[in-house]
């Protein structure tokens, strides 16, 4: 009977459904940063990221939006800050990219 999988847990709250959202917005975003060698990027590989950014901060929005009423509010927003910050910085280094003279790339 050990094998037998128990089905009494409770659902989970509506903030950890929000917060594992978040995290996974992130997780996505951080291992598309992480595994992206960004300085050999092609114009339309660099369009494409920026595409993907746009979408993580709408998804981000429509989670703050979808449990706005929540009482751990304030927790997703730092949450989803944090995610919102490490997709500028990957940005502002997009940008430098792109004007960078020695390489040639414009986008």
């Amino acid at each position: 009977m050990s094998n037998v999988a128990s089905f009494n847990r409770r659902p989970a709250s509506t903030a950890s459904v929000a917060t594992e959202r978040l995290r996974g917005i992130s997780t996505v975003v951080e291992t598309f940063i992480s595994r992206t060698q960004i300085e050999r990027l092609t114009p339309g590989e660099m369009a494409r990221i920026l595409r993907i950014f746009d979408t993580a901060n709408a998804c981000i929005r429509i989670v703050l939006s979808d449990f706005s009423k929540e009482p751990a509010v304030h927790q997703l927003i730092e949450q989803s800050h944090g995610i919102k910050v490490l997709i500028r910085t990957a940005r502002e280094r997009l940008d430098g990219l792109a004007v960078a003279p020695s390489d040639g790339r414009s986008v």
